[in-house]
């Protein structure tokens, strides 16, 4: 054990001699045995990126082997190293890169560094060997940290993607003045019925609506969670001074409802959004009047304008006789 460990700086000071003399062929040939790979996708990563990066991983490897004097990768001495691992495997989860790809990419120096290591120990075979040994556990260790990390990263930016998806299941519209409408599609369950009632309440008070339109034409199926999750929202804008309108209840929907006994008697509904629409204006005090009638009005104004024009005339004309 004792020779072991006295032998176990003079194994890893050869790795590092190694790698600090020829550090630029060991580039050069990494960087060309990862550009002739298949997994080598330029449109992820430029050639320039790819070789500072590799230099800045294989000047930290040295420096950490060195500095904790053959000490194994778990060594306080590789927290750089690690967290600069960590960083690129951040990095390649956002571009796109699979955990394959990250850990190849680390375990591919193996390949460059043995026949050089052999060129150097000048057929030592023993040496090798046990130099070998020591950097390929280091290698398999730094493509676990790649890996785990990588997967870190990647759940990470899912459940992102997935807060951000929520957010914009749940947009709140301003149709007119004082009128609001959340269309909703798809299932909704209790996290996003949840969105749903912050985001509609929050617009509420910013927009001082008094109308709120919750259209359901995209909800394919409706169960007592669901209809107590619109019960729920009814109420709660209720208690902000708006009132709600449901529309989008298609006949299935209304089918099942009835089975299941849901009452919402509470909840004025319109079969269309239009209708719901329309009746919300009506509640604001606005009217939909069509174009024509609208023409119509304004002509019949116009000729009343022009009989009083006359007979406001004709009532002077008399007076003057």
């Amino acid at each position: 054990m004792a020779n072991n460990s006295s032998t176990q700086p003079e194994q890893t000071r050869r790795v590092v001699d190694l790698l600090a003399a020829r550090r630029d062929e060991i580039l050069n040939l990494w960087i060309k045995e990862r550009l002739e790979s298949d997994e080598f996708r330029e449109e992820l990563i430029s050639k320039k990126e790819l070789r500072q990066q590799s230099q800045q991983l294989v000047d930290a490897l040295a420096r950490s082997i060195q500095a904790s004097n053959g000490a194994d990768f778990d060594d306080a001495e590789f927290d750089e190293l690690r967290a600069f691992l960590n960083q690129i495997s951040h990095q390649r989860a956002i571009k796109g890169y699979t955990p394959t790809e990250n850990a190849t990419y680390i375990l591919s120096l193996r390949n460059v560094v043995t026949p050089l290591l052999a060129e150097e120990l000048g057929g030592d075979t023993d040496a090798l060997v046990r130099e070998m040994d020591y950097f390929t556990r280091l290698l398999d260790k730094m493509g676990l940290v790649m890996v785990e990390n990588f997967i870190r990263s990647r759940e990470e930016i899912i459940r992102q993607q997935r807060a951000d998806m929520l957010e914009l299941s749940t947009p709140v519209i301003k149709v007119w003045d004082k009128i609001l409408t959340l269309p909703i599609i798809g299932t909704l369950d209790s996290r996003r019925a949840q969105l749903m009632m912050e985001a509609l309440l929050q617009r509420i008070v910013e927009s001082g609506s008094t109308v709120a339109i919750l259209d359901i034409t995209g909800v394919r199926t409706m169960d007592t969670l669901v209809a107590n999750h619109l019960i729920k929202t009814v109420t709660a804008a209720r208690l902000m001074g708006a009132r709600c309108i449901l529309t989008g209840v298609s006949p299935a929907i209304a089918q099942t409802m009835v089975q299941l006994g849901i009452d919402l008697s509470q909840i004025t509904t319109r079969a269309q959004m239009a209708d719901g629409i329309k009746l919300a204006l009506e509640l604001v005090g606005r009217t939909v009047v069509p174009v024509a009638a609208l023409a119509h009005l304004r002509n019949g104004n116009a000729r009343g304008d022009k009989l009083y024009e006359l007979s406001a005339t004709s009532t002077d004309k008399s007076s003057d006789k």
